[in-house]
């Protein structure tokens, strides 16, 4: 394969191949390849690390020092898949109640106690209803303050009544369904490659290659207090960078600890090589993120820059095509 000649490329290949401890299969890797950097880990905050790419510094003997390296052709699959937790709720009137309070504040984003019972007014009293009062009207109109107020109320004291009371009026409670959303998971990448060393050195390196991963993707014992071997150290982290082409086109990804490393030395049933070493490997590897992807992350807008208070109450949306729920 013919090594790109790109002035950037060029530039990459020449710091890359500066890497020290670097391993790379195959030798004659070309133009395209993918980084592997392994470091000790480090904690960092939540929302501090960001994407990883190839920048003046990145690989500098600073940033280098201590670490081991791996070089691979790119991996047969690159991709990338979000995943945000967004649950629906029923609301219910109270409910409904305190997010209209909460999404007309004007604040930063957060709300205090005294200022969600200011935002709710008057309307709070009829949060917390006199159940007393339900029982000394008659009985139409006990069924409708039932059904209107919420039946758990009433369940309480005549279980299943509530759904009577609705079923004989001919509606129920508007549960006020809506969203709620907890947070993004955390992405996590998955690689497969297929090797098949050609000569001793290449049946040399990817033994050297398979045992470095593994030396990083596992814990080590760590003493305290004079107990040998009474604690666990965690794993090394990983830095990924693609090397040779235009990553902004494919995807980024931010500092990861390998989860899983699966290696099959017979993926085509036994096969040997001069001196009894496997005829074709199939590397794999699945791993997890340190940190969730954001809108900041894209060049999107920080929520300390959102207008808040636009939230729009369960069923008001106006729906496609014209009317509301």
């Amino acid at each position: 394969m013919v090594q790109s000649q790109r002035p950037n490329d060029v530039i990459q290949r020449s710091k890359r191949d500066s890497i020290p401890g670097l391993l790379q299969f195959p030798k004659d890797l070309g133009a395209h390849s993918m980084l592997m950097i392994f470091s000790s880990y480090a904690y960092t905050p939540p929302g501090e690390r960001e994407l990883n790419k190839v920048g003046a510094n990145t690989f500098t003997s600073m940033n280098l020092a201590n670490k081991q390296a791996v070089l691979l052709p790119l991996p047969q699959n690159i991709e990338e898949s979000f995943s945000v937790n967004v649950q629906g709720y029923e609301a219910g009137l109270s409910g409904e109640m305190v997010s209209r309070a909460a999404s007309a504040f004007g604040g930063a984003g957060d709300i205090t106690k005294g200022q969600l019972i200011k935002s709710l007014g008057a309307g709070a009293a009829s949060m917390m209803p006199d159940l007393g009062s339900l029982f000394s009207t008659d009985a139409g109109d006990v069924g409708r303050n039932a059904a209107f107020l919420g039946r758990r109320a009433i369940e309480n004291v005549l279980p299943g009544a509530g759904r009577s009371i609705d079923a004989g009026l001919g509606n129920t409670t508007n549960p006020k369904q809506s969203l709620f959303f907890e947070g993004v998971t955390l992405k996590q990448p998955s690689f497969s490659w297929i090797f098949a060393p050609q000569s001793q050195s290449d049946s040399d390196v990817l033994r050297d290659i398979t045992n470095l991963v593994k030396r990083n993707v596992l814990p080590s014992y760590g003493s305290v207090a004079g107990f040998n071997r009474a604690i666990l150290n965690y794993p090394s982290m990983v830095d990924i960078f693609f090397l040779g082409i235009d990553q902004s086109y494919f995807l980024f990804y931010k500092t990861c600890m390998v989860n899983q490393f699966s290696t099959n030395y017979s993926p085509n049933g036994l096969a040997f090589v001069k001196g009894g070493k496997p005829a074709m490997i199939n590397m794999s590897m699945n791993l997890i993120e340190a940190d969730i992807h954001t809108a900041e992350d894209y060049d999107g807008s920080s929520t300390t820059n959102r207008v808040f208070g636009t939230g729009v109450p369960p069923g008001d949306a106006t729906r496609q095509g014209g009317g509301q729920q």
